[in-house]
């Protein structure tokens, strides 16, 4: 499951998990956008008495042509800019930042809680693309999510310690495909590792412990 974030609870829960996820890979930790929209990704809690815990965050920024906070564009980036679709609808485009799930949760099908993230998102927003630079293994993932819907634009960008390719998605083109998004979005719920079937222990009282 997930949260769109809205406290401060849980904008520090984001932070914290952004900033280990950084440390463990020596990524760059850009600080939050003040206009960001921020997401995490929790592992447990639909059953009040399971523990929810962050183990993965996303955060979406609006896109602005020249914009020298950018995490997309500039110095050692991507010239999105120059990409014919964002010439043409500069202002419906939306950065992906931050975008990370722990490395023990990628192999448990809980990657399509992103689709979620993404469909909420882009109901709320209603953006033409999103454009974002991607670990290679995070951008193999949305391939198989969102097939011809996600694109590389550029080369591999290598790192000191990952490598990151700069992806434009076709978000307006996926969700104008409402047989497909609601078949994604019914097998994101129904995905493997997921404590929802469990049973309340006899006697056992729920407590509801939030991010």
């Amino acid at each position: 499951m997930y949260a769109l974030v809205g406290s401060k609870r849980q904008d520090r829960s984001f932070r914290r998990t952004w900033a280990y996820f950084c440390s463990k890979y020596g990524w760059g930790n850009d600080p939050c956008a003040i206009e960001g929209i921020r997401y995490v990704l929790l592992r447990g809690g639909r059953l009040p008495f399971i523990r929810r815990r962050t183990i993965g965050t996303i955060e979406f920024i609006p896109y602005r042509p020249g914009n020298p906070r950018s995490t997309v564009e500039g110095p050692y980036k991507h010239p999105f800019s120059k990409e014919p679709e964002i010439r043409s609808s500069p202002y419906r485009i939306w950065e992906i930042d931050k975008l990370c799930i722990a490395e023990a949760y990628q192999r448990q099908g809980r990657f399509g809680t992103f689709l979620e993230i993404f469909y909420d998102h882009a109901e709320r927003f209603a953006p033409r693309y999103y454009i974002a630079l991607i670990e290679r293994r995070l951008y193999r993932m949305l391939r198989i999510v969102f097939g011809l819907g996600v694109e590389q634009r550029g080369p591999v960008m290598q790192g000191p310690t990952s490598a990151l390719i700069p992806v434009l998605i076709d978000i307006e083109r996926i969700m104008q495909d409402k047989v497909r998004v609601a078949r994604l979005l019914d097998e994101a719920k129904r995905r493997p590792g997921e404590p929802d079937g469990r049973r309340v222990p006899a006697g056992r009282r729920p407590v509801d412990k939030r991010v």
